[in-house]
């Protein structure tokens, strides 16, 4: 299937352990093996089965297996979520392939190998022993443990990274990308390094309310801030555009459409729920984050706030990191 050199090429960026990079969507996960759910979905979204002849609708809660694609059309939008966490955010018309596998043992660790043959996405990926890779016609992403976004129409690419660490290459160039930095439109014969550049802009996320005490054992209700701001100035942008939001804590109700007026600003709603016992592993810290939900947000990191929740005691410990929002248990 390869020639002598592309395989040396490939075995190469194989041994790298935090980042494996080409052109080529290779198999990882076994047949049948359901590696994602579609959620949170907008608009008229279809899903190629690897073993259907036909598209099938998409509908959240579809479990996903390795090989499927999901097609987002005109206006739609779509969110895979993997066993691991990681989360990605599909905007509209956009082709996407996904792969993952879960190998066993003491060293248990997820491969996840995404082919995104056009569109445009924003991606959380959970730093848990993980190794992900993004093939796109224009360019190629090496991820562990990062957020992102990568826009491919017509031979051209933008890519934009918020937290983490990536190496990004095309047939010209490798570059490395730093958290806050963004590469401006390339094709696959440009310089990478000389599209680099710092991200202007960040959603700036306020509420007046960030200590929950759920009375009586009921949900509450808050309101969080949002407002489009320059980084460097720390003045408010104007400018309008849809929002999407995720938590670490999976009993938030959001609005069903979030979206910024002209003064770039939004006042959302949230409904959050009582926590469970198996929400300790949080140790009461429930994070928030808001990104601009739609392809041309490429200038825009997202914003964060930090909600505290009750948790029940016990005899250990969790850590949760403040920038991933996951939580690790300690001694």
């Amino acid at each position: 299937m390869f020639g002598h050199e592309t395989w040396n090429r490939l075995t190469k960026w194989l041994l790298i352990p935090t980042l494996i990079l080409t052109f080529i969507p290779v198999l990882f996960a076994q047949e049948d093996e359901v590696v994602a759910t579609l959620m949170r979905m907008e608009g008229v979204v279809q899903v190629l089965q690897a073993k259907a002849p036909a598209p099938v609708k998409g509908r959240n809660g579809l479990l996903l297996k390795a090989g499927d694609t999901v097609i987002t059309e005109k206006e739609a939008r779509a969110t895979i979520k993997f066993r691991d966490g990681s989360e990605i955010r599909l905007f509209p018309s956009t082709n996407f392939q996904v792969e993952s596998k879960e190998t066993g043992g003491g060293d248990r660790f997820f491969k996840m190998n995404l082919f995104m043959k056009a569109g445009s996405f924003w991606g959380n990926f959970v730093k848990q022993r993980q190794i992900a890779q993004v093939g796109s016609p224009t360019a190629t992403i090496g991820i562990k443990g990062t957020t992102l976004r990568m826009v491919d129409r017509d031979g051209q690419a933008r890519v934009a990274l918020t937290e983490g660490l990536i190496e990004v290459k095309n047939d010209n160039t490798t570059v490395e990308v730093q958290p806050g930095k963004r590469l401006t439109t390339f094709t696959r014969t440009d310089d990478l390094t000389k599209k680099l550049t710092d991200i202007p802009y960040r959603l700036d996320l306020k509420s007046e309310k960030q200590k929950l005490e759920f009375a009586g054992g009921q949900p509450e209700s808050v309101f969080v801030s949002v407002q489009l701001v320059d980084i460097k100035s720390g003045g408010a942008v104007t400018r309008p555009g849809l929002v999407y939001m995720r938590s670490n804590y999976d009993r938030i109700t959001y609005p069903v459409k979030i979206a910024l007026d002209q003064r770039g600003f939004a006042r959302v709603a949230l409904k959050i729920a009582p926590p469970e016992a198996a929400d300790a592993a949080l140790n009461g810290s429930v994070y928030v984050w808001a990104v601009i939900d739609q392809e041309d947000a490429d200038d825009t990191s997202e914003g964060r706030i930090l909600f505290k929740i009750p948790v029940q005691t016990g005899k250990e410990r969790v850590k949760v990191d403040a920038k991933t929002g996951s939580g690790k248990k300690v001694k």
